[in-house]
């Protein structure tokens, strides 16, 4: 009686203690913040250490860009992860299929036995007298095993459909991953092109500040003097603080550039890499606008997205019908247990089951009508998403046309600014101009060289923005095992292979059009060259440039003309200079070409020089001759 009470007791404290549980808000603490903290520094050490690696054996051009960017972009790697979350998934909702098979062990034990007693029941359901003696068929304390499995043939076909919902569900992770890999890529293509101008630009910007900087000071000591009118001095420095705020501007917009391109590579924002420039940018998809519109509604991820999600819904009518249809069960199991008055202490057991909810009949027509509606507002996003693709090609078309348009005009207008800040710069050496007009030239000319690179990056982002609108993959992640630079040279190959090709090339070269300077009036000599020098595919009007063959500007003594394809050399200024070696350059939006040749400037006083050398040469040879008829 006594270890009853205990074990009621015990019970009764077990289940008051559970009641009064109470599971109220708990903040982190400031130590396990601290300590997620420091793991999460530990992490971004050993991409420190990564990067730093990456950094001193690597050259990032545009195409090693991309590569690092699909490689260590964390957004990406999210995407990824939520890929390989699906497949798991995937791997995992096949086991659904198998039939159930499970073990049991159990304990069962009383104070007593469990005991009875039994009474006769007569023909008028009325109980006769109660035996006077007890039995059992039980021990007191039982043991009880058994392993068995059982399988449901409704739950086996529901489970297989859910599989290929699952497997569905897998690839649409996997147009997700691709569809950010292809955004990511055309974000960097864009951040590539406007890093690469600031390392070359941020070069210029700081000296053009120092020296606005210089006149600013001397404006002011020229104020304080009272040398100038103090009006005019504070419109010289207003107009010197305009231009040193427009420089800082466009000087924070290029190393945020960096940083962004950096942070795209998964790269760290104070961390530093080495940009090289690229030898073969992007060219616009080798397509016609009507096999592009064909492309994107076969290969966007969006429709593709969208025809798996149909899919799964007409899955889904078919679980909702076949989960009315009846039941069919199998089982077997083997038991064992230790009680005493079995006769067959160890059994093998089996037997099926067949059964049905009977008014599921009347649900069937309303569950495939739900679905049905479902699948006609899948079909319908289609269209409509159909539509926005179709929309987004042309769109991405047109805006390519912009772009290059807007370069084309950047182009000249750079080329002009240059010409004007030349003429600036060479007048205000015999004092025609002041400091400020040079300052505001240089400036305007370097704000235009930025426009120029910033306009040449938009026209490459546009091309990506095409490859994406028409859904081809450029960003495959079936070489990226093969390591960084195996990658880039596949994303380069593709790029390349997909792209329009355009010939340049220089089909009559200007040595062979005897370039000599045929006097063009009294004090100038002129060479004009042939239209058909070079061949030249792609868009935008040729642009002809010219320079020395070593690379320097032409000298203040000959001129090129470049919508004359000519020269106009001085003869005055010229001197004594008979021949010059010279590069033209041709060039559209999307190629360009290169020729050297010698141009003869005076050809008589080459004449001269070359008959000259001929007979000191002849003088020499004589010299040499009797010298060694002398030593004999």
């Amino acid at each position: 009686m006594y270890q009853k009470i205990i074990k009621i007791v015990l019970i009764l404290s077990l289940s008051l203690l559970a009641s009064c549980a109470n599971r109220g808000p708990l903040p982190f603490s400031f130590d396990f913040l601290k300590k997620s903290a420091d793991e999460d520094i530990e992490k971004i050490s050993k991409i420190r250490k990564q990067n730093e690696i990456l950094q001193k054996n690597l050259d990032i051009d545009l195409y090693t860009a991309i590569a690092l960017a699909i490689e260590n972009n964390k957004d990406l790697k999210v995407k990824l992860f939520e890929t390989a979350l699906a497949d798991r998934q995937l791997k995992d909702v096949k086991f659904d299929m198998l039939p159930t098979m499970s073990a049991n062990a159990g304990y069962s034990g009383s104070d007593n036995y469990q005991s009875s007693t039994s009474a006769t029941v007569g023909n008028n359901d009325t109980a006769g007298a109660k035996g006077s003696t007890y039995s059992t068929s039980r021990n007191r304390d039982v043991v009880d095993q058994d392993i068995g499995f059982a399988w449901n043939a409704l739950d086996f076909g529901l489970s297989y459909i859910r599989a290929g919902q699952t497997g569905d569900r897998f690839l649409i992770a996997k147009e997700i991953e691709k569809k950010s890999a292809n955004n990511i890529a055309k974000e960097v293509i864009r951040s590539y092109w406007n890093a690469l101008s600031a390392d070359k630009l941020i070069q210029k910007y700081d000296p053009l500040i120092k020296k606005v900087k210089i006149a600013l000071s001397d404006s002011q000591k020229i104020e304080e003097m009272l040398l100038q009118k103090p009006m005019d001095a504070l419109l010289y420095q207003k107009e010197l603080l305009d231009i040193k705020r427009a420089l800082i501007t466009q000087r924070q917009t290029l190393i945020n550039s960096k940083i962004e391109l950096g942070t795209l590579m998964g790269l760290l924002p104070n961390q530093s890499y080495k940009l090289v420039a690229t030898n073969q940018p992007i060219n616009i998809l080798d397509m016609d606008l009507k096999n592009m519109e064909k492309h994107a509604l076969v290969s966007r991820a969006e429709l593709l997205e969208n025809r798996y999600q149909e899919r799964i819904s007409v899955a889904e009518t078919k679980v909702g019908l076949r989960s009315l249809l009846p039941n069919f069960n199998i089982n077997a199991a083997f038991t064992s247990s230790s009680n005493d008055y079995l006769q067959n202490k160890s059994n093998f057991e089996f037997g099926s089951s067949v059964g049905a909810n009977l008014l599921n009949v009347f649900r069937a027509p309303s569950i495939k009508k739900v679905n049905e509606a479902n699948t006609e507002i899948i079909k319908e996003q289609r269209l409509a998403l159909s539509m926005a693709i179709l929309s987004q090609v042309h769109l991405a078309n047109i805006d390519f046309q912009m772009s290059m348009e807007e370069y084309d005009t950047a182009e000249r207008y750079l080329k002009v600014s240059t010409k004007i800040a030349d003429q600036v710069r060479n007048a205000q050496k015999i004092a025609r101009f002041g400091e400020l007009e040079l300052i505001r030239e240089e400036a305007g000319t370097l704000v235009a060289e930025l426009r120029r690179d910033i306009s040449f990056s938009k026209m490459q982002h546009s091309i990506a923005q095409v490859y994406t609108s028409v859904g081809i993959d450029i960003t495959t992640r079936d070489t990226i095992v093969g390591g960084t630079e195996l990658f880039a040279y596949e994303i380069k190959n593709k790029f390349s292979g997909l792209g329009k090709k355009y010939i340049a090339k220089v089909t009559e070269p200007i040595q062979k059009q005897n370039p000599v300077a045929k006097q063009f009036d009294e004090n100038y000599k002129k060479f004009e060259f042939s239209d058909k020098t070079f061949k030249l595919e792609g868009q935008g009007s040729v642009q002809y440039s010219a320079r020395l063959a070593n690379d320097k500007p032409l000298p203040s003594w000959i001129d090129f003309l470049p919508t004359q394809r000519a020269f106009l050399i001085d003869s005055v200024l010229k001197g004594d200079i008979h021949e010059i070696d010279l590069i033209v350059n041709a060039k559209n939006i999307n190629s360009t070409v290169e020729d050297q040749f010698t141009l003869i400037v005076d050809p008589i006083l080459k004449s001269q020089k070359d008959l000259a050398k001929i007979i000191g040469t002849t003088l020499k040879e004589k010299a040499e001759i009797v010298k060694a008829s002398e030593i004999q």
